[in-house]
This record gives C-alpha cells, structure tokens and sequence, in this order.
C-alpha cells in the first residue's frame, strides 16, 4: 500500500515538474465588441487613472458603443473601539454605468458594478494614507473588473 502511494506521489511529481500546461480553446463565434468607456470628470483621479488602466480604451471613432461611467466611493467604519476610535474601514465603490449605441445614441443597456476593500488603520497618518489608496485601487479594480465582465457578457448573449 505504501509503495503505490509512493509511487503515485512520484508520478504526480513528474508529471508537475515538467512543465505541461493545457491549452484552451480557443472560441470564432464570441462577439468580441469593442467598447469607447467615458468617465464621468467629476469622479476622483484616481478612479479615472484606475479605469484608464484596466481598460483598453479604443478611439471613439471606431467603435460602434460607447460606455458612460460614473464611479462613486463611499468610506465606512468597521472595526470601532469601545473608545470610538476606528481600527478598520471598508470602502466601497459603485460603478453605475450604460451603454449606448452610437448611431442612434439610444440606450443599449444599464447596470452596475461593486467593489470592496478593507484597511487598517495605524499610527501614522501618511502610513493610513497609502494604506487607503492602496485599498481604493483594490476595490476599483475588483468594480471594474466585474464591469467589464457584465458587459461582455451582454455583448455574447
């Protein structure tokens, strides 16, 4: 008994060192529709810079869809000590966005998407500064993730 499941171990570490990885197939008939994103510009920097980022923005002219964004962050204590002072905040972003067609400017589709990070706080205010943009970048990411998704998906029903 031991030796086969020596044996096995050894067979599965071989085949694991060796380097194999699968490939996928690939799909022809997934719409793959590109789409022009304009943020809102009252939304913060660091969402514009965010979604600038993730999202590979095609020039107006050659799309036939353009997505409006408007992103709104919310901050919230979560963690309160018997004190009042605050040891964890989450923040949470909504993306709310809608697709229109550009040839007749009508409304295609509507949704939204959320993302969430959580942040401890410390004793140091520019450590809870870094601290905070790097949880915000973390759950914009995660939002815009998710709307990229919901629109691809649309796009392939």
């Amino acid at each position: 008994m031991i030796k086969k499941v020596l044996i096995l171990i050894f067979i599965s570490q071989i085949l694991l060192a060796c380097g194999f990885t699968p490939t996928y197939k690939v799909l022809n008939n997934v719409k793959n529709v590109k789409v022009h994103y304009e943020i809102d510009s009252n939304n913060s920097y660091e969402a514009r810079r965010t979604l600038n980022t993730l999202v590979q923005n095609v020039n107006r002219d050659k799309v036939k869809f353009i997505a409006k964004v408007n992103i709104k962050e919310n901050e919230s204590a979560v963690n309160v000590n018997s004190s009042g002072s605050v040891n964890e905040y989450k923040i949470e972003v909504l993306i709310n966005f809608e697709i229109f067609k550009i040839e007749d400017e009508l409304s295609f589709y509507k949704s939204q998407s959320r993302g969430f990070a959580n942040y401890d706080v410390s004793d140091s205010e520019y450590t809870n500064t870094l601290v905070k943009k790097d949880a915000l970048e973390r759950a914009l990411t995660e939002g815009i993730q998710l709307m990229k998704i919901i629109v691809q998906s649309k796009f392939n029903e």
